[in-house]
């Protein structure tokens, strides 16, 4: 009588899909798996980049599409989703038409005159003619024929070849970027779902809670970042513009791109922004641009 009570109850509570409650997983094999997981990413961090970048403009744009499509319920979210990728695509579309011929015809230029550049860095920051070190004397001639033989020897030891490949991997991660940003804006949700379901089912209730407590945060951190990279380049195009520096459309997004490397970053830009202030003829010039480095470095921490 009691074993068929509780088979029955068994039953039933298999019926109202009740299943029995497991042992968590110790902390020890999720921290393995962990590393794991951690060192395979980092192991093919290349080929996940397209990915992370997709991964991350669907996430910013996600919100914008849940509010647009509730004020237009009679259309799918996937029109919706659909629409907000093709005016996207437009405002990329234009940027590259209007920024990649200036920033093509910069590089071209920049390498053709790189032979003057050097010797012209090397010229400001000796201005004696000569450098004396471990008690012998180099003149400038020397090390300035010595930096571009080192230069032609690293271009034509393979870094040349690997340069080229690394262009043409970049313009196909681009187009798989954008596939891929079509994909996470209209199923960024059932994938987010997907994903959570991978996680062990003692640990969803914290994981879930987890995402909704961080995702506002890493959206705003993600923003930031998009809105630092285009304050300092847009600032630093337009001043660089007013002083007539060479290459200002090419040195202003570099400068803005370098925003994204923590630390080493921002020494980058002043060293840029300082070797352009050299580039000056008169010295109120020279220190005007020269002024950029802190004042820039200064708005993006305090005020951006």
């Amino acid at each position: 009588m009691e074993e068929g009570k509780a088979i029955r109850r068994a039953k039933g509570g298999a019926a109202r899909g009740k299943m029995p409650k497991r042992h968590r997983i110790p902390g020890w094999p999720m921290a393995a798996a962990a590393a794991i997981l951690f060192a395979f990413l980092y192991y093919v961090r290349a080929v996940l980049l397209p990915f992370v970048v997709a991964a991350a403009l669907g996430f910013i744009l996600s919100p914008g599409i849940d509010r647009l499509h509730a004020r237009v319920r009679a259309v799918p979210r996937w029109v919706v989703a659909l629409a907000v990728y093709a005016a996207l695509l437009a405002v990329f579309g234009g940027l590259g038409y209007w920024a990649v011929p200036v920033v093509a015809g910069d590089v071209a230029d920049l390498t053709s005159h790189a032979p003057d550049l050097i010797d012209r860095i090397i010229h400001g920051a000796l201005p004696g003619g000569q450098l004396t070190f471990l008690g012998e004397t180099y003149q400038v001639d020397m090390l300035t024929q010595g930096a571009l033989g080192a230069l032609r020897g690293f271009l034509t030891g393979g870094a040349g070849l690997a340069l080229a490949s690394g262009g043409i991997a970049a313009v196909f991660g681009l187009f798989l970027t954008l596939v891929l940003l079509a994909y996470f804006l209209v199923s960024g949700r059932r994938l987010a779902r997907g994903i959570l379901w991978l996680v062990p089912p003692e640990y969803r209730d914290e994981v879930r809670r987890l995402g909704v407590t961080l995702a506002p945060i890493l959206r705003r951190y993600f923003i930031g970042l998009i809105a630092i990279v285009a304050y300092a380049s847009i600032v630093s195009w337009i001043v660089f513009s007013l002083f007539h520096v060479p290459h200002a459309p090419l040195l202003a997004i570099t400068i803005g791109l370098l925003e994204l490397i923590p630390v080493l970053g921002p020494v980058v830009s002043i060293v840029l922004i300082c070797l352009a202030a050299a580039e000056q003829t008169s010295v109120l010039l020279m220190a005007s641009l020269a002024a950029l480095a802190p004042l820039l470095r200064l708005s993006i921490d305090q005020l951006i």
